[in-house]
């Protein structure tokens, strides 16, 4: 009796070891993959059926506005959106005309999605944008141009019916210490000046995929005690210059097959940055390219490269006998893609499809993100075949 009784409470010290090693290995490891096998494409047990009150948040472009559909699962609509000058100004005229971007604020499509966000008790953002690193360097370093930004907020709160402000800052030059810190200084202004004169207007700001990753303009720990959210752009990882055809929003695979992935930046991203305040970056949209061959990563021919909406996919995939499309699945990027042959040249196309968007949508429950943003609405046209699957996951 005694030896069963000893051999009973050695096994039952064995499990509880074994478990507690197994908590101990575990409890380092930041992101784990939503799939059990990138092959079987088996879900593990630990991934979330369904997000509580995820945000779901969508960028229109200006040149997508009469192409929006206002779904219900949005809950955040961003118009894209107001250039900043290097004046801190807002610009609004170019080439003898209006800008683009503020032109199209004040039309009668953006009144009436607006009014539809409002109707449904959802929230209209504004994007502040600029891209041109000569302009973003005298931004930062003119005290003035700051004033003068936060000046321009205030004109764009009181004009129109919005509740948040989104900052698009996109520098691609030599980055230096004085630059990030400018920078920072830059985002704390702006949060502070929202934060002393209006109650309800949230801020939130886009970064790339690699910002946590690799030293760029945002210095992103110092940056996340000011916004509200962060945009992390988790597309664009293969773009319409790419010498080689490949996946738009990559899951995994990154350090074997292309350069990065979603989840080897997710996984720096989330040290630096609570989990409730990222938002992951979704593409409603691929590229492609003509290339020397159907191979689903075959050399691109040069300046070949163009957008594929979905509502693009679409189409070719409906002309599926007349220009011999054949369909393909990238097991590592967890991604689509299809070739096509049209006046005998070769073309590749990566895209999103309702298959890639719930792996996206499942890591997201995983990781117990904030939710998604998406680039951009317009490009799905009229279809819900992705919509249906945020309504199911999110």
């Amino acid at each position: 009796m005694n030896r069963r009784i000893f051999l009973i409470v050695v096994s039952l010290l064995g499990f509880f070891l074994s478990l507690a090693f197994s908590l101990w290995y575990f409890a380092d490891i930041p992101l784990t993959s939503p799939l059990s096998s990138l092959t079987t494409f088996n879900f593990i047990n630990q991934i979330t059926s369904r997000g509580n009150d995820k945000i779901v948040y969508g960028f229109v472009p200006y040149w997508n506005l009469d192409e929006v559909i206002i779904q219900p699962e949005l809950t955040h609509l961003a118009y894209f959106g107001l250039t900043i000058g290097a004046s801190g100004h807002i610009v609004t005229k170019e080439n003898g005309g209006l800008e683009p971007g503020y032109k199209h604020l004040q039309s009668d499509k953006f009144l009436q999605i607006s009014s539809q966000m409002e109707q449904q008790n959802k929230n209209i953002e504004i994007v502040l944008s600029q891209f041109n690193n000569d302009a973003i360097v005298t931004l930062l370093n003119q005290e003035q141009s700051i004033q003068n930004l936060l000046t321009s907020l205030d004109s764009i709160l009181l004009a129109y019916p919005v509740n948040g402000i989104n900052l698009d800052i996109e520098y691609t030059g030599k980055i230096t210490d004085d630059l990030q810190q400018k920078f920072v200084q830059l985002v704390t202004a702006i949060n502070q000046h929202l934060d002393q004169k209006y109650d309800h207007v949230a801020f939130s700001i886009d970064m790339y995929a690699s910002a946590a990753s690799n030293p760029q303009i945002w210095d992103v720990a110092a940056i996340e005690p000011h916004v509200d959210h962060i945009v992390v752009m988790a597309y664009d990882f293969h773009q319409r210059s790419s010498p080689q055809a490949g996946p738009v929003a990559p899951l995994f695979g990154g350090r074997e097959y292309w350069d990065s992935d979603i989840n080897q930046h997710l996984a720096d991203f989330v040290k630096l940055v609570p989990k409730e305040k990222i938002l992951l970056g979704v593409p409603f949209y691929g590229y492609e390219w003509q290339t020397t061959s159907r191979d689903p990563q075959a050399h691109t021919f040069p300046k070949t490269g163009s957008t594929a909406s979905f509502k693009r996919v679409k189409k070719i995939m409906s002309q599926a006998k007349e220009l011999s499309v054949e369909e393909g699945w990238n097991d590592h990027a967890l991604s689509p893609y299809l070739s096509y042959l049209e006046d005998n040249q070769i073309f590749v196309i990566y895209y999103e499809n309702s298959r890639s968007l719930s792996y996206k949508l499942d890591y997201v429950n995983q990781l117990n993100l904030s939710g998604i943003s998406i680039w951009a609405l317009g490009y799905e046209d009229d279809s819900r075949e992705l919509w249906d699957v945020i309504d199911r996951k999110l």
